[in-house]
């Protein structure tokens, strides 16, 4: 199957322009917003004209993250002179390169429909190239802050280069439009963290020094505030999840962190089969912190789920005990009640009856699916075959199908044990 490059596309759609409007030239006219790039309706083309010998240099050297000049184009906004280089950890390679794009590297206060930058997935970890779209939709069918995902059709210098998952950056554009655009000021918002993995980590205290957290979470705002105020607070943060007594915990603690949010995040997580997350197999992973700059309780921000769906027996107590923040904050009876609730308004929203009569996790993975089956089957560089994503995508399928009804049992039988 051959996927056509934007250039014959758009030439295509301009002459058809020509004979409707009866030999007056005419342009369709799209929506050139945030709303429109992010959305998932259909997959969309992107494209990137860059030198030939840059494109083959990043593809050669994809482990390092060496940026090269491009420019961007979607349905007909061009942006100049925007910053391209290869992104993600073990899915690095030189086939398919992950890629993060950087609007205002080279041109300071550039912005594309008012975004900053966002990454271009390469899913090399994910056979079905849709784990990550589905949970962050989970995310944003419970109101909980996540970033938008789409899929789109890659085109570099007018060749297919496959189907990418777009991702829309975590980063001062994100805090304006989740939280104000007070929070994403650069000068005075809030304090945006990244944590990075180092070792197996669950929130266990680390002292009174300050390198031992900046060592964990990167700052993504305000990066040259003294260390003091980039990292007191989170010190302290993690001292009172350590140290505050248990009938004073959710006082404590919850002053600094929202203890409501951060126990409907795990529950997401824990129902939708994440084992690389906050309470992931090697200790806290893939999630941001942020403080806000009007002193309200911070809040975790999800990132990168394309190890979800692991398996239909995930326990919904997965890994709880081993974490300090979430051991303790279940402690508490209504966050304990309210965990409860969120893993079974995830099944409802789950099980909720579509159009076709299936539930929405099942008919939304279809839905995506026929989305991009086409572009899938044409991709150059993907590690396996439309055959072997068939089948992971009907793992999916059985998994949307059960997942509701067995974290539902899994409640019902620990609620008959604990009256026991």
């Amino acid at each position: 199957m051959t996927i056509m490059p934007p250039a014959m596309r758009r030439t295509l759609a301009t002459l058809t322009m020509v004979w409707l409007c009866g030999g007056v030239l005419s342009r369709p006219v799209h929506a050139q917003t945030q709303d429109a790039f992010f959305s998932d309706d259909d997959v969309q083309d992107v494209s990137l004209t860059m030198s030939e010998r840059d494109w083959q240099t990043l593809k050669e050297n994809y482990e390092q993250d060496t940026y090269y000049s491009a420019d961007l184009r979607w349905r007909g906004v061009v942006v100049r002179n925007v910053g391209v280089r290869s992104r993600g950890n073990t899915t690095r390679n030189g086939v398919k390169p992950g890629l993060r794009i950087d609007i205002n590297r080279y041109i300071s206060e550039q912005e594309f429909v008012g975004l900053k930058g966002f990454a271009l997935d390469n899913a090399y970890s994910d056979r079905s190239l849709m784990r990550e779209r589905l949970v962050m939709k989970m995310f944003a069918r419970l109101a909980l802050p996540a970033p938008r995902e789409a899929h789109v059709r890659l085109f570099v210098n007018d060749r297919f280069a496959g189907v990418y998952v777009l991702i829309e950056s975590i980063d001062r554009a994100f805090i304006s439009r989740r939280f104000g655009a007070f929070e994403g000021d650069v000068e005075r918002g809030g304090f945006l963290f990244d944590y990075r993995w180092v070792r197996p980590y669950h929130f266990e205290a680390l002292g009174s020094g300050l390198e031992a957290y900046a060592e964990l979470f990167t700052p993504k705002t305000r990066e040259t505030e003294s260390m003091s105020t980039l990292f007191g607070p989170l010190r302290d943060l993690i001292t009172a999840i350590n140290d505050s007594p248990d009938d004073r915990f959710a006082a404590e603690v919850g002053a600094l962190l929202d203890l409501r949010q951060v126990v409907r995040v795990l529950a997401v997580e824990n129902f939708m089969s994440e084992v690389d997350g906050f309470l992931g197999e090697w200790g806290v992973h893939n999630i941001y912190l942020y403080r806000f700059r009007d002193l309200r309780p911070a809040v975790l921000l999800p990132w990168d789920k394309d190890t979800s769906f692991w398996t239909v027996d995930h326990p919904v107590t997965y890994h709880i005990e081993a974490n300090v923040l979430a051991r303790r904050a279940l402690m508490v009876p209504d966050l304990a009640q309210l965990y409860v609730d969120t893993l079974v308004e995830c099944a409802a929203v789950a099980s909720e009856p579509a159009a076709d009569g299936r539930g929405w996790l099942e008919h939304e993975i279809d839905r995506v699916y026929r989305q991009i089956e086409a572009g899938v089957a044409a991709d150059p560089g993907l590690p396996v075959t439309a055959d072997d994503v068939a089948r992971e995508v009907e793992a999916l399928r059985s998994f949307a199908r059960a997942r509701p009804a067995r974290v539902l049992r899994e409640i019902t039988a620990s609620d008959s044990q604990r009256r026991r």
